[in-house]
């Protein structure tokens, strides 16, 4: 049988999580305006040149 104490800091952890989980759905999305985006071609999947341009498209 576990001790008293981890019960009781198991219990309050769930009721934690429990109220975080509560006030999240309250609050609603942070920014509604985002979506996940997915690549249209499939392609490199996150992979960017930060700026550097693209290379081999006759792009500077």
């Amino acid at each position: 049988m576990p001790p008293p104490a981890l019960v009781g800091f198991l219990a309050l952890l769930v009721a934690l999580m429990a109220a975080s989980c509560v006030v999240g759905r309250a609050a609603g999305p942070v920014a509604p305006g985002i979506h996940r985006s997915v690549p249209e071609d499939g392609g490199a999947g996150g992979m960017d040149t930060h700026g550097m341009g693209t290379r081999g498209r006759g792009v500077p």
